[in-house]
């Protein structure tokens, strides 16, 4: 009797607990939809290491880069939805272009399944030798030449620029936006006294703040980052502004839900580990996790916040 009951226990297994058990059987691709070295690359390589350590199976990251995250969210898009094939991916390929962008290859509201936000972090106002060493004396300076100031973020329509604009509504300034192919390269610029600052993510402007090559100015985040107690935020230095960059992993639509799910308790355990947390926690990014109907709900609803400040500041890809 005892043999049938825990025969029939092991028959009675729901489907979805089987396929987690199956799941995954071979190498897994990450697409990293920002270049190298960036936050968002960072913090790709970082749990996908998690991963592979957990599973025994490969989590091989894919740099596809261009057009501001465009393409590696296009490529995962169209993907098969087999759950071998996932996208690491942030507030502006997956928010902020949905306006900004008029033929945007992909529908972000229907053409993904988010599985969760992997973490939160702010961005930092940086600026290069020589340059004014507070928030107050850099506005002081632009208030003084409107207009003949610059400030530098990884590509235009990136929620860098946008927080760099708000900054100018916010502070009455006119600081002029230069668009670069990747935050190294603005880096690379502000370094050397070609523009006077850039709005960079945490992460990784880190370095150069640590080694005191650049000065960071503020944070655009409702509270200081722990990594960076001395750096204080936009709003207690007296400019109303908040901004949060956020990092989320989703898959093609239509992925079998117990996929889904099977992937979310591999990211939960990662995100727990104390690699992945200490790496995280190093570069400033808040870790999340929520569960994927959650953060799918979070993300219809950045996409309408963002959508009006497009609108609001008049932001175009031009």
């Amino acid at each position: 009797m005892r043999r049938r009951l825990l025969l029939a226990s092991v028959v009675a297994l729901p489907t979805p607990a089987l396929a987690q058990d199956r799941w995954p059987s071979r190498s897994v691709r990450m697409v990293s939809s920002s270049p190298p070295a960036g936050a968002s690359d960072i913090l790709t390589r970082t749990i996908a290491q998690a991963l592979q350590d957990q599973t025994g199976q490969a989590f091989v990251v894919e740099n596809r880069a261009g057009a501001g995250g465009v393409v590696g969210s296009d490529f995962v898009a169209k993907a098969a939805p087999d759950g071998y094939t996932w996208l690491t991916t942030n507030v502006g390929p997956q928010a902020i272009f949905r306006e900004l962008i008029r033929n945007l290859p992909y529908d972000t509201r229907t053409d993904f399944r988010p599985v969760t936000i992997l973490g939160t972090l702010p961005l930092v106002l940086i600026v290069g030798p020589g340059q004014p060493q507070t928030l107050a004396a850099y506005l002081d300076a632009a208030q003084a030449r409107p207009g003949q100031m610059n400030f530098g973020s990884g590509g235009n329509g990136t929620l860098h620029h946008l927080t760099g604009e708000l900054v100018n509504s916010a502070a009455g300034v006119r600081i002029t936006h230069v668009p670069y192919r990747g935050a190294q390269a603005a880096t690379t610029d502000v370094l050397g006294g070609r523009i006077e600052g850039m709005w960079d993510s945490l992460p990784s402007a880190a370095p150069h703040i640590r080694s005191g090559s650049v000065k960071a100015l503020a944070v655009s985040s409702a509270n200081r980052s722990p990594a960076f107690p001395d750096v204080p935020t936009l709003k207690e230095q007296g400019v109303d502004v908040v901004t949060t960059n956020w990092f989320g992993l989703a898959g093609p639509a239509h992925l079998p839900e117990e996929i889904v799910q099977a992937m979310y308790a591999q990211l939960r355990r990662a995100l727990a580990s104390q690699p992945v947390r200490d790496r995280f926690g190093s570069i400033g990014v808040e870790i999340v996790g929520e569960p994927p109907d959650a953060t799918q709900r979070y993300v219809l609803a950045e996409i309408e916040r963002w959508s009006a400040v497009v609108r609001a500041t008049g932001v175009t890809m031009d």
